[in-house]
């Protein structure tokens, strides 16, 4: 129940994000159905990490089934932190409603967005902990923060997306090979990977302090 609650917020945020889309709409503006799809594709991993979070409720004692659903959770993780690069499109006009319209609208998709990712990073790190050893899943979560940063510089730069693992799995390795000596793309991993890491940690201290206070006062 404490997952589909916040799956139930998270959503009700979507929405909410989406009726900000639909004024701008109205306005008979030119619009981008593209922030509504990043939107949904940062539901993918939240849906993967509440599914690998639950069932290792039930199985802790699946390490290979785990790994496999982590690696789906990472190829669409990085959908998530991407939405926050979209306020590169922003233009302005300080006398222009819109301009001021699009600045919260755009906000409130890359957060809502950034709030799927930072759930779905508690939920798959907490199965992780569930099956391997402690230190192990704290590992693989150090790892994941810039390897989801260099998923975004794929998508915003080299403009990949998450399907091409499926469909151009050759392109990928070769974007892979041709940034790895990117100094802009060793700049974007790591600082999108600690944007991730800073907040992330917010969001585990907070839960963390919650459930000792609930403990102690029991």
């Amino acid at each position: 129940m404490e997952g589909l609650f916040s799956l139930l917020l998270l959503l009700v945020l979507s929405l909410a994000a989406v009726f900000f889309h639909l004024i701008r709409i109205f306005f008979n503006a030119p619009v981008d159905f593209s922030m509504d799809w990043n939107l949904f594709l940062s539901w993918i991993p939240l849906i993967v990490a509440f599914f690998a979070d639950s069932i290792t409720k039930r199985f802790p004692d699946m390490p290979v089934s785990l790994l496999l659903i982590s690696i789906m959770w990472l190829a669409f993780f990085p959908n998530a932190p991407y939405m926050i690069t979209d306020l590169a499109h922003l233009s302005v006009d300080y006398q222009r409603d819109l301009t001021w319209h699009d600045t919260i609208m755009l906000f409130f998709y890359a957060e809502v967005s950034l709030f799927n990712g930072l759930v779905s990073l508690y939920w798959i790190h907490r199965a992780w902990r569930r099956v391997f050893y402690r230190r192990t899943a704290n590992i693989m979560l150090v790892i994941s923060l810039p390897l989801a940063g260099f998923g975004v510089y794929l998508g915003r730069v080299r403009r990949m997306n998450s399907w091409d693992i499926i469909h151009e799995p050759g392109l990928i390795l070769t974007n892979l090979f041709d940034s790895i000596m990117d100094r802009t793309a060793l700049v974007f991993s790591l600082e999108i990977g600690l944007l991730l890491g800073i907040l992330y940690l917010v969001l585990w201290g907070i839960i963390r302090f919650r459930i000792r206070y609930n403990k102690k006062h029991q």
